[in-house]
């Protein structure tokens, strides 16, 4: 939730900004309707400094300009991760596994620096998104002679940033929560 209160946060004062310095139109998304992009992370894991590995997909349907002149694209995401971890303490063979993954609407608030108002030249090349929708997670866990496994149905969300050092190609920071497990990672978005 408190990162939900972040994000309206910071539309409200880029939306002032932005209405408060004349510009030629609006500015440009970095991510546009129509963009295709592929996300690939690896992070420190939530637990005992396991691996955590993710990927996906995403595609930009819609655009609103909010003022006519600060673009808000709406689109829809596919992210799986994977997470685990082994260790031998005390003689017995400790495991955690957890794959998680879902489908997500989302929004974004980027633009580039060409477009930008002199007064928000600090916020250009970085695309700020959320997301929300469905997930599942399985996951198992135990020890040496014991072991348990689940899977749960429930609802995903992920947040990040993108900076991009290319028009294609942008450095990645997000974190997401998979119903039960959730992590930070660091990535690439190459987009097509």
């Amino acid at each position: 939730m408190r990162r939900c209160g972040v994000v309206v946060v910071f539309l409200c004062v880029v939306g002032g900004m932005a209405f408060a310095q004349e510009t030629d139109g609006a500015m440009e998304a970095l991510m546009g309707p129509g963009d295709f992009g592929i996300y690939a992370g690896v992070g420190w894991g939530f637990f005992w400094g396991a691996v955590d590995v993710s990927g996906g997909v995403e595609v930009i349907f819609h655009q609103i300009d909010l003022g006519e002149k600060v673009p808000l694209t709406f689109g829809g995401a596919a992210r799986v991760s994977y997470y685990g971890w082994t260790d031998d303490y005390l003689g017995d063979d400790y495991h955690y596994a957890y794959l998680g993954g879902g489908v997500f609407a989302t929004a974004h608030l980027g633009f580039t620096e060409e477009s930008a108002p002199e007064n928000v030249k600090f916020l250009a090349n970085t695309d700020w998104y959320v997301g929300l929708g469905p997930q599942f997670t399985s996951y198992s866990w135990g020890w040496t002679g014991e072991q348990d496994h689940e899977f749960r149905i429930g609802i995903g969300t992920l947040a990040g940033v993108s900076y991009f050092l290319t028009p294609n190609f942008a450095i990645n920071l997000e974190g997401g929560y998979y119903g039960w497990y959730g992590s930070g990672l660091i990535g690439v978005l190459i987009k097509f």
